[in-house]
């Protein structure tokens, strides 16, 4: 099995609750209604740590109400958590469970090493970019990640879409492996 220095991964999370606009306000539909969700140990059990090299970052989303799981599915595919990698500001509010919800966090995890050799280190942990689709992410991030560490074998898990049906450069040189994609990569 082909091993990876970089795994990118918008995991499937289920949530108990739907989003909604408001006391009295009708749903405004949630991940399920968008694409099959994983219950929370289904991620924590899938092999991961089997693609990845002794020495990985995992590059992870993980919302809100899903950051104490994100962390527990870190540990699970054999990583340690390092820091915060990325909060995206969606520029938009959207319904949350307390408060609006309007960011993001890519969180960082590490086996072994930081691969070497690295890349920039001056890379923006903020990125501010108008959400697009329910589950898109901004391409921005997936470059970042690659200007932070070079141009090394990477994958990006759970991914929706084949990266060939895009023509943003950013989707370059990434294997892809999510139920909704043609993939090499059998989990």
């Amino acid at each position: 099995m082909k091993k990876y220095q970089i795994i990118y991964a918008d995991p499937p999370w289920k949530y108990n609750t739907s989003q909604h606009n408001g006391a009295g306000g009708t749903s405004t539909g949630g991940a399920h209604t968008h694409y099959q969700v994983m219950e929370d140990i289904e991620i924590c059990k899938l092999p991961i740590k089997d693609l990845a090299d002794k020495n990985c970052l995992l590059f992870m989303w993980a919302t809100g109400p899903k950051l104490d799981i994100a962390f527990d599915v870190g540990k699970s595919w054999g990583f340690k958590y390092c820091t915060i990698g990325f909060i995206w500001d969606k520029k938009r509010d959207n319904p949350g469970a307390y408060t609006m919800s309007r960011c993001e966090l890519v969180l960082i995890f590490k086996k072994g090493k930081i691969p070497l050799p690295r890349g920039s280190r001056n890379i923006k942990q903020l990125v501010s970019i108008h959400r697009d689709k329910h589950s898109s992410k901004p391409p921005q991030v997936r470059k970042a990640i690659v200007e932070l560490c070079g141009d090394k074998p990477r994958i990006e898990l759970f991914t929706r879409k084949p990266h060939k049906l895009f023509e943003d450069e950013s989707f370059d040189g990434w294997d892809v492996w999510g139920n909704e994609v043609k993939s090499d990569i059998e989990l």
